[in-house]
């Protein structure tokens, strides 16, 4: 064998060993975890690669630039990180961490309005949110439907609004085309308005059901609606700081002094109180007053009604 040969030989067995170590390597690095606990990233738009490395690894995410250029490079598809909240596992290779930002597998945040909350509550609770963004103007009552809504770092506050509204809107339209025949509402606005009144008078559906039949019955036989919690809401207080002064006022949400609704809604009603008016109950009902255990005593009569007074009495008395 000549020496030109053997220097061909040499050569390609070096080049095999050496391609084989390089497969080899690159194997390695796709396989290995370089992850020690769930770390949480946040994803600026257009950072470079460079950057993401250098903040991952103060994030104690053990990686190299060299080692996350190389397989970006071998990647079938142009890598390309998307903006957002990550989430990276435990144990997540290079290539793990370069999917999920490639695909965009952002962190799935919720937002949860509750029932019986004011536009002022809603409002403060968008704001507050750092996950959400954008500006929102004055809102509107009882048009959001109280429930859970998931979205991802960044989504517009009034999208989230929009959402809100027309999954509240759904329900009124489904509720009102199985309104009976002789309904007493006028239109939608007026449902969505005794709805509001109920969920803040009310805890659970079957005593929502009590509540609407007693405001039901009350606007057929054009008697004033006297509740609590329309001029509690119309003044900003609490139940318990209603006056006396404030029972003969003229003010537009004082149902002892005017006839018929307030002139908005005073809360998001929930599905419990919106169905209470789909189900309505057929009763003899006129009055209600709370039983201090988070339900109604009901009555026909006023006189019964004052003795149901006596006994709410007796029992604030007895808790004291």
């Amino acid at each position: 064998m000549n020496l030109n040969k053997k220097y061909l030989l040499f050569f390609l067995i070096f080049s095999s060993l050496s391609v084989y170590a390089a497969y080899d390597y690159i194997n390695l690095l796709k396989t290995s975890s370089i992850v020690n606990q769930n770390t949480y990233y946040f994803l600026k738009q257009n950072k470079s690669q460079k950057s993401i490395v250098e903040e991952l690894q103060k994030n104690n995410v053990k990686i190299s630039y060299f080692e996350w250029r190389l397989l970006s490079f071998l990647k079938e598809k142009r890598f390309i990180p998307k903006a957002g909240e990550y989430l990276i596992p435990k144990n997540s290779t290079i290539l793990d961490i370069q999917n999920i930002f490639h695909y965009g597998d952002t962190i799935t945040r919720s937002f949860t309005l509750i029932e019986g909350m004011t536009a002022s509550d809603l409002k403060k609770k968008l704001l507050d949110n750092k996950h959400l963004s954008g500006e929102i103007n004055i809102l509107k009552e009882g048009i959001y439907k109280p429930d859970t809504y998931n979205f991802k770092y960044g989504f517009p506050r009034k999208k989230m609004l929009e959402r809100m509204k027309v999954a509240q809107e759904t329900l009124i339209e489904n509720i009102w085309k199985k309104r009976p025949d002789d309904f007493i509402l006028k239109n939608k606005n007026e449902l969505l308005t005794l709805a509001s009144i109920i969920q803040q008078e009310a805890q659970n559906f079957n005593d929502s059901r009590l509540v609407a039949s007693v405001f039901i019955n009350r606007l057929e036989k054009r008697m004033k609606l006297q509740s609590d919690v329309t001029l509690a809401y119309g003044y900003n207080v609490n139940g318990n700081k209603i006056t006396k002064k404030m029972l003969k006022s003229d003010h537009p949400y004082n149902t002892y002094y005017h006839y018929g609704l307030p002139p908005t809604p005073i809360s998001y009603p929930g599905e419990n109180a919106l169905n209470a008016l789909k189900n309505i109950k057929k009763t003899d009902y006129l009055y209600f007053v709370s039983d201090g255990k988070g339900n109604h005593r009901f009555s026909k009569t006023y006189n019964l009604h004052k003795k149901n007074i006596m006994l709410w009495k007796k029992n604030i008395l007895k808790d004291k």
